[in-house]
């Protein structure tokens, strides 16, 4: 559509409108005459009048901007019906392209017969002004003209021109068509363009705020340093105010003396006392007893005396040298006391000398600040500052140290503690084992400073700390052993891959054993301490995989914890705790007989270490039975225990059926064989006779393989022991306590026959 706008604006310039009008009225009027002349059947018709073709336009309509002139050519023919080239005209008013129709009307005046333009020369017109065309055949003829010929030529011409011009718009358009598309492309590169310079402008802005965070937190650490170097130089600084407040005191102390001095100078000499040094040191005052004379001044005064006849009598006044003092010359006097007064300000000044007693906090921290873990080491700080957590490498242990040391506290130690309580804390979750030992001496040093005092206020900290750190290595020892569900039944010796040996788990055993002692004074810090303890951590250091050394060092702890009415960690409910009791029994009650192993790689364990384990053991059972003595069993919590405990009896005669085989083959350590079974006889015979209601014996060793023939043979053995056996350290009250039972155990007949039997043997032998 926008073609043929183009198109009809082209043909408007080059025609007016009423050059149009005359053009169309010329071919109308042709075309009228020609169509008459050729009716068939009417040679001889009359003539018609025609009216002019301008005469029956309509005037043109003018659409906005655009002169377009709709032309309803309806030429009418007798003044009523419609010229046949009205058909050739409804296009215009269909909205038709002008172009075409103009087209269309000049090739049908091509193609029709051509009306001369001498025809108004040839016909006449009437009075009207109306033209009369006579229609015959000859006058059709005469009507073609050389003019209308070279007049459509033109006219074709024209059109041709039109249509090139029309061509050439349309490549134009099509040009700018193309020219728009590629401005187009451009536009989409230059904005793709533009979208990558803003995401690449972004990620820049991203990468710069990154580094902008990453630069505040460096400062902020670095301000953080800052800070902490400024919190220690603060307590440095304190700590020489104090120094400096100290010589202060002392400096003004001895200013007083020395004005002390000048004012006893200036007064006048006194008698001195009796607290000043004298020159005869022979016990009395020189003032009151005069010296006695030398033999050489008696030699001569003798030699002096005169003869009988001309010898002279003293006076009164010379019987005696006492009566009179002996006069001192002055410089001597002097001198008395000039030593005297040296005396007196040598003493001052020894008063004056001696320091005010310090603050307990400042001679902790300085005796903190030189503790040293070994002689040949640094002090403790010096090495804290070279040891960072490997999580955490720009922060050494001296800053956490300082951070704890630099708030203001009223017991130093303490908080001196917690900060190497909570590094070795976060040491063993993270598994960093390296300062652990050093951990562990400076908590010792603590310790040892006032145990009675620190240890209460620690026992929350320290308690969970020492059992991690025994866990470390007894973990493992525990999983190895054939009780284990990870190795059951399976006897073999810890891997030394297993182990941390940079935890020793021996000194953390040592340190909690410290602690408890230290709160023994105290019930309620003393159950506080069992609260804190695991239940399992007993059980598992009392297993026979751990070291000898720290299984005694767990059944001496043990003994803190033996209270009226229970022992061992202390639960919430009085159910879990009876368990608990019952597993404690039943794991010492093994210990009696079980065969402890070494580590890989480590000497086995020597007869007389083992024995000295289960001597522990024993008298581990012997102090809970027994240290609750009282008329009325049931308030004996632990022996109660024990009397009812499935096992612990028939281990206990299994154990001494044991040690007294090992008393026969006389070995070097037959002491402590006999030590182990008078006490094991005195443990059994105790728990028989003390609970008899509540011991089933026969139901009890019948639970423990081999226990019921072991029971007989070492009750007889002892009940019938010769002098050989009685060398050995068998008491006499063993023997008669295992009488006893061996009475309750059989009858007379069974009695006799074990006698017999063992007589026998005996002679056999």
């Amino acid at each position: 559509m926008d073609d043929e706008e183009l198109d009809y604006d082209g043909f408007e310039e080059e025609f007016a409108a009423d050059e149009l009008i005359a053009l169309v009225d010329t071919a109308d009027a042709a075309a009228q005459h020609h169509l008459a002349g050729n009716i068939p059947g009417e040679p001889h018709a009359e003539s018609v009048v025609l009216q002019p073709p301008s005469k029956l336009l309509r005037n043109p309509v003018s659409f906005g901007d655009t002169d377009t002139q709709n032309l309803d050519a309806s030429v009418l023919g007798d003044g009523g019906e419609p010229f046949l080239g009205d058909e050739q005209h409804i296009g215009l008013e269909d909205g038709g392209n002008i172009s075409r129709i103009l087209l269309e009307t000049e090739l049908a005046q091509a193609r029709s017969t051509e009306v001369p333009m001498q025809m108004s020369a040839l016909l006449g017109n009437d009075a009207s002004g109306d033209r009369v065309y006579p229609l015959s055949e000859g006058d059709k003829r005469r009507l073609y003209t050389d003019d209308e010929t070279m007049d459509v030529e033109a006219m074709m011409e024209h059109i041709e021109q039109l249509t090139r011009e029309r061509e050439q718009l349309i490549q134009e358009l099509t040009s700018a068509k193309s020219a728009a598309d590629t401005r187009a492309g451009e536009i989409a590169i230059i904005r793709a363009n533009q979208m990558k310079l803003e995401q690449s402008h972004n990620r820049q802005m991203g990468a710069l705020r990154s580094a902008l965070d990453e630069e505040v937190k460096k400062h902020q650490s670095e301000i953080q340093a800052a800070m902490m170097e400024s919190k220690r130089i603060a307590t440095e600084n304190q700590f020489l105010k104090q120094d400096l407040r100290e010589e202060s005191i002392k400096l003004n102390g001895l200013h007083q003396s020395r004005k002390a001095k000048a004012k006893a100078d200036d007064a006048a000499p006194m008698t001195p006392s009796k607290s000043r040094m004298l020159p005869l040191r022979d016990g009395f005052d020189d003032d009151e007893i005069m010296a006695s004379p030398s033999k050489s001044a008696g030699r001569r005064s003798k030699r002096g005396t005169p003869s009988a006849p001309g010898k002279r009598k003293r006076g009164a006044a010379d019987d005696s040298p006492v009566v009179r003092p002996l006069e001192l010359s002055q410089s001597f006097e002097s001198n008395l006391l000039d030593t005297s007064g040296n005396l007196d300000h040598m003493d001052i000044e020894i008063r004056s000398e001696n320091p005010p007693p310090e603050d307990r906090n400042i001679q902790f921290i300085r005796k903190v600040l030189n503790h040293r873990c070994r002689l040949e080491s640094p002090r403790d700080l010096e090495v804290f500052a070279t040891i960072s957590f490997p999580l955490e490498p720009n922060k050494m242990f001296s800053s956490f140290i300082l951070e704890a040391m630099a708030r203001p506290s009223e017991n130093y130690p303490l908080e001196y503690a917690n900060a190497i309580l909570s590094l070795w804390s976060r040491a063993l979750k993270e598994q960093f084992y390296r300062p652990v030992s050093m951990f562990m001496s400076i908590i010792e040093f603590i310790l040892n400073l006032d145990t009675t005092t620190v240890a209460p206020l620690l026992v929350s900290q320290l308690v969970p700390v020492l059992q991690s750190s025994g866990f470390v290595n007894a973990v493992p020892r525990f999983t190895n052993s054939p009780v284990s569900h990870l190795n059951y039944g399976q006897v073999k010796r810890t891997p030394q891959t297993d182990l941390h040996p940079q935890v020793n788990g021996t000194a953390a055993l040592e340190l909690l054993y410290l602690a408890a002692s230290g709160c023994c004074h105290d019930d309620r810090a003393l159950r506080q301490f069992w609260r804190s303890v695991n239940y399992d951590f007993i059980l598992i250091m009392l297993n026979a995989y751990q070291p000898i050394k720290e299984i005694i060092l767990v059944l001496n702890l043990l003994s803190y914890s033996i209270f009226p009415t229970n022992f061992g960690p202390i639960l919430p409910t009085e159910a879990e705790q009876i368990a608990n009791e019952n597993y404690i029994i039943d794991r010492i009650a093994n210990l009696l007989h079980e065969q402890p192993s070494a580590d890989e790689g480590e000497p086995p364990y020597t007869t007389q270490q083992i024995i000295t384990l289960r001597i522990e053991a024993m008298s581990f059972l012997l102090e809970i039975a027994f240290s609750s003595p009282s008329s009325d069993p049931e308030r004996n919590h632990a022996g109660s225990l024990l009397a009812t405990h499935p096992s612990a009896l028939a281990r206990v005669f299994r154990a001494m059926h044991d040690e007294l085989d090992a008393l026969y083959s006389h070995p070097p350590e037959r002491e402590l064989h006999a030590s182990l079974v008078n006490g094991l006889t005195r443990l059994a015979y105790g728990i028989i006779t003390t609970f008899p209601d509540k011991v089933d014996l026969p139901s009890k060793l019948r639970a423990v393989p081999g226990a019921v023939q072991k029971h007989l043979v070492v009750l007889t053995r002892l009940a019938f022991s010769d002098g050989p056996l009685l060398e050995s350290g068998i008491t006499d009250d063993t023997v008669e306590m295992a009488h006893e039972m061996l009475e309750d155990a059989v009858n007379p007949q069974e009695a006799e026959a074990l006698l017999e039997a063992f007589r026998s043997s005996k002679g056999e032998e």
